[in-house]
């Protein structure tokens, strides 16, 4: 696939202890190949959000910080359409 293919999927907002979250439905690894860490760039639900996937065992996730979900009004467990690309960091 492309690297620069753009991944879409319905999700909610997550949040694990003081972790709030979008949980990746795919792999990265799959869907943009190899990579020693996936920066992504895209919006949730038209919001520009940017960062890096974290990942626990084989689960793949965007963390998203407290400010940027005030600033865009969304909270936990708000169902969302994500829509993510690998960022070009050439």
């Amino acid at each position: 696939m492309n690297a620069s293919q753009k991944k879409s999927f319905k999700t909610k907002i997550q949040q694990e202890g003081k972790f709030t979250f979008v949980a990746i439905p795919f792999s990265p690894r799959e869907a943009w190949g190899a990579h020693p860490r996936y920066y992504v760039i895209g919006t949730i639900n038209g919001y520009s959000v940017r960062g890096t996937l974290g990942v626990e065992k084989q689960d793949y996730f965007l963390r998203l910080s407290a400010a940027w979900l005030r600033e865009n009004s969304l909270a936990v467990d708000a169902d969302v359409k994500v829509e993510l690309s690998l960022e070009d960091r050439k």
